[in-house]
C-alpha cells in the first residue's frame, strides 16, 4: 500500500510541475476567444493559465453571441462567448503563422442555445481550400473539440467555416500551438 501511495504522490506531483511549465511559456501560442467583447480584451483562463484574446483581429464577418448563463459554471471561459455564421457559405479566419512550420489547431464548439433556436448546428471546418472535419453538435451542452497537426507552408493561414445544411455554422474558441518540426514525423517503408 505504501508503494501506491508513493506513486499516486509522485504522479500528481509530476502533472502539477507539467502543467506550470507548459502554462508558462506560451511562445508563439494563439489563443481566440471567439466573440469576445470588447475586441481589445485578453484574459488569462483560470484552470490551464493560458491568455486567451478577442477574435476580432483575424475575421470580418459573424455574430457576437453568448452561450445561455445557465450553462457557464460548466464550462471554462472561453467557451462562454462565440461567432456564429448566418451569413455566407464560407466565413474565413486569417491567421499569420510561420512558414514551413507544424501547428496544432484546434477549434472549440459549444452552442449553449445561444440563439434560443435549440437547433443543434452542422457544419464543415476546411484549412484553406480543403476540407478538415465535420461539426455536428449532439446536445445544447455538449462540447465539442477538433484537433489536426498542419505543417503550413505560407506565412498565413485561413481556418474556414463552411455551412453544409439549414443551421448556422459557429466557434467557441480558436487555438494554434506551434510544434517543433520533428514532432510527429511520419515514417515510410521502403516497398518490399
Amino acid at each position: 500500500m505504501k508503494f501506491l501511495d508513493w506513486f499516486l504522490l509522485l504522479l500528481i506531483s509530476s502533472l502539477t510541475i507539467l502543467r506550470s511549465v507548459e502554462a508558462q511559456n506560451q511562445a508563439g501560442f494563439i489563443s481566440l476567444d471567439c466573440g469576445l467583447v470588447p475586441t481589445n480584451t485578453t484574459y488569462v483562463e483560470k484552470t490551464n493559465n493560458i491568455t486567451y484574446k478577442s477574435d476580432a483581429d483575424y475575421i470580418d464577418s459573424g455574430l457576437v453571441g453568448k452561450i445561455n448563463n445557465a450553462y457557464k459554471t460548466q464550462f471554462q471561459q472561453q467557451l462562454w462567448a462565440l461567432r456564429s455564421f448566418p451569413e455566407g457559405q464560407r466565413n474565413c479566419y486569417n491567421v499569420n503563422v510561420t512558414a514551413n512550420s507544424k501547428y496544432l489547431i484546434r477549434g472549440s464548439f459549444l452552442y449553449g442555445n445561444y440563439d434560443g433556436l435549440n437547433q443543434l448546428p452542422s457544419f464543415d471546418l476546411h484549412i484553406g481550400p480543403n476540407k478538415w472535419s465535420s461539426v455536428t453538435i449532439e446536445g445544447v451542452a455538449n462540447f465539442s473539440m477538433t484537433e489536426i497537426i498542419h505543417v503550413v507552408k505560407q506565412e498565413r493561414l485561413q481556418v474556414c467555416l463552411v455551412k453544409t445544411g439549414p443551421t448556422t455554422p459557429f466557434i467557441s474558441s480558436l487555438e494554434l500551438r506551434p510544434l517543433p518540426n520533428q514532432s510527429y514525423v511520419t515514417l515510410h517503408k521502403p516497398d518490399l
